[in-house]
């Protein structure tokens, strides 16, 4: 089983921790990643496309025509297969836009038809899940989880074609697979906020502190995620909460690669958990992981 690796911007640039969790895991699973020279931003599906949609697509294009024709293209950044797909979706969806994006990628020496499959990194390891419950050396005892989506993970559903919009399942039981407990909470599928942090940083900090309260107040004692950008907006904005709103939130937050790993047995350390703002120490000795 072989995949080409999309990396993106943020984690290679701010999350390497990330991706080395992410390598770990795939390496477990004897799923291969393969790198490929030459990959630039996918470009952000909430920047370029807003402001041109045709060169969004040329840029998204060109990263795919790069693509080897393995068992596709997988990313660890929700934004990013969200960039992807919808290019592969409006360039099949219309013969003429196809040809108009081939134009421009001649002028590069490239051509793309829209027939490289994107998939979520989440998405393998669900279809892997059997695979996973084989590989737990360490199961997560202990471990209450407050599943986070996000929204590039599941919408829009035309385009990402993958679990239910509304009542996801997948994520959930990835985590219910490595021995631990999945939280239902209030505001479960509600966005973290992140996207609206440059135009309205109040707002951006009301959004992800109510969706701390509802996992605190069902018990949760870690949140699991499988976005960069929601990363970060869990991650680094709990200190900053604590210090307008006299808060004590200090809740760890995993990619779903890191919990994956700490199940198949990795140190934390190996997989960067030391890197972590929110330091998982204290929820290991509470729970005698």
């Amino acid at each position: 089983m072989s995949y080409d690796l999309f990396l993106g911007c943020v984690i290679p640039a701010r999350l390497p921790f990330l991706e080395a969790s992410s390598r770990k895991v795939f390496e477990k699973l004897g799923i291969k990643l393969n790198d490929v020279e030459g990959f630039s931003c996918c470009p952000d599906p909430t920047g370029i496309e807003q402001i041109d949609h045709t060169t969004w697509l040329a840029l998204g294009a060109r990263n795919l025509s790069l693509c080897r024709n393995n068992g596709g293209v997988i990313s660890f950044c929700s934004g990013c297969v969200e960039t992807l797909k919808g290019v592969n979706y409006f360039i099949n969806k219309d013969l003429t836009t196809k040809k108009e994006i081939n134009r421009y990628l001649q002028k590069v020496g490239k051509v793309y038809e829209g027939k490289t499959e994107v998939k979520h990194f989440a998405e393998i390891l669900y279809e892997n899940l059997e695979n996973i419950k084989k590989n737990v050396e360490k199961p997560l005892e202990g471990f209450k989880v407050a599943v986070h989506y996000g929204c590039h993970y599941l919408r829009p559903s035309e385009i990402i074609e993958w679990d239910d919009p509304f009542e996801p399942i997948t994520i959930d039981e990835i985590v219910k697979a490595l021995g631990a407990e999945s939280v239902e909470y209030d505001l479960k599928m509600e966005c973290c906020g992140n996207p609206v942090e440059k135009s309205d940083r109040d707002l951006s900090l009301l959004m992800i502190d109510n969706k701390l309260k509802a996992i605190e107040n069902a018990g949760a004692n870690c949140v699991a995620v499988v976005c960069p950008a929601c990363y970060q907006q869990y991650e680094f904005n709990q200190r900053e909460l604590n210090k307008r709103n006299n808060t004590e939130y200090n809740l760890p937050i995993f990619y779903l690669s890191e919990l994956v790993g700490l199940a198949f047995g990795f140190f934390p350390e190996e997989m960067g958990l030391n890197f972590h703002r929110i330091k998982p120490n204290e929820l290991f000795e509470s729970i005698h992981f």
